[in-house]
């Protein structure tokens, strides 16, 4: 690996690092390259997203310059030291390009729509923000050539759902609603009552609506699990259980969305990881060894 290269990856893994996002926890259950890689394609995703939230500045022209230097680094030209380490895990996993694009249209979208018309409209803003996200990681991740491509993408779909039945009370705030505008009509919610974060006779089952909603989709991509390797299991079981408990919290009490912003708690998301991290140990004559530690 040359110096270029090694510099590069070390920054991916320093700035992914700083976000302090939970998320790079799951990275653990990886063997160390695999690991690399998702520093990489983190630091890409996390730089588009803070692209996209500089405060003072042209955001569409930002991401216009990103999206620029992408297709650019695929040529050679790198222009941002992050670039290298995200043009070798591309390559060295055969990663199609179209999936940053489109996760890039998908954050650059944020700053002009606001609402969505049905769940058609948000299945495709989903897809792109956070679907799109999940098929760049599975080749890093080992998967089967001819994997459920459906299964993967309703992964993303059901965790972008959960955030947003989360982020409800936060989104309005910003005077953003994502949950679909046929959706409130058939609940009668009206959009003043969410953005004032106000509890009416309509909101529970609207909740309940797109709560039974995101669950058939984490059904569906229970099956992706299949065509993963050991690796990938490991991670997609971390992920996929930190939403759907989220999902659950969600459900106990829907209306409690309007008020606040709902999380996984820290000793639960502990007890998780703990269980998943027991089955990434390899068993010695008296039980698990000890683990790479990251």
């Amino acid at each position: 690996m040359s110096d270029q290269l090694s510099e590069s990856y070390a920054v991916c893994r320093q700035f992914s690092k700083q976000s302090g996002s939970n998320f790079l926890l799951s990275f653990w259950f990886l063997p160390r390259e695999k690991r690399q890689a998702m520093y990489a394609l983190y630091a890409f995703f996390r730089q588009t997203d803070d692209l996209a939230d500089e405060e003072g500045a042209d955001q569409a022209a930002s991401l216009q310059a990103w999206r620029d230097q992408f297709h650019r680094a695929m040529q050679g030209d790198f222009t941002d030291v992050r670039l290298p380490a995200l043009v070798d895990t591309i390559r060295r996993y055969e990663i199609p390009e179209t999936y940053f694009l489109e996760s890039i249209d998908g954050v650059e979208s944020d700053l002009t729509r606001t609402r969505f018309q049905d769940f058609h409209e948000l299945h495709q803003y989903c897809y792109q923000v956070a679907s799109a996200i999940g098929l760049t990681c599975l080749p890093v991740w080992g998967v089967r050539p001819n994997f459920d491509r459906d299964a993967a993408i309703a992964a993303g779909v059901a965790f972008q759902l959960t955030n947003i039945l989360r982020d409800i009370h936060e989104d309005a705030q910003r005077r953003r609603i994502y949950v679909p505008q046929d959706d409130l009509e058939r609940f009668n919610v009206s959009e003043e009552s969410l953005l004032k974060g106000q509890l009416t006779d309509g909101f529970v089952p609207l909740m309940r609506f797109e709560i039974d909603r995101a669950e058939k989709l984490f059904t569906q991509a229970r099956t992706l699990r299949n065509d993963l390797h050991a690796d990938g299991r490991r991670i997609f079981d971390a992920m996929t259980e930190t939403y759907h408990d989220l999902l659950k919290q969600i459900s106990r009490s829907p209306e409690d969305v309007l008020r606040r912003k709902i999380q996984v708690g820290s000793w639960r998301k502990m007890k998780l990881f703990a269980r998943l991290a027991m089955s990434r140990m390899p068993l010695g004559p008296k039980g698990p060894l000890q683990a790479e530690v990251p």
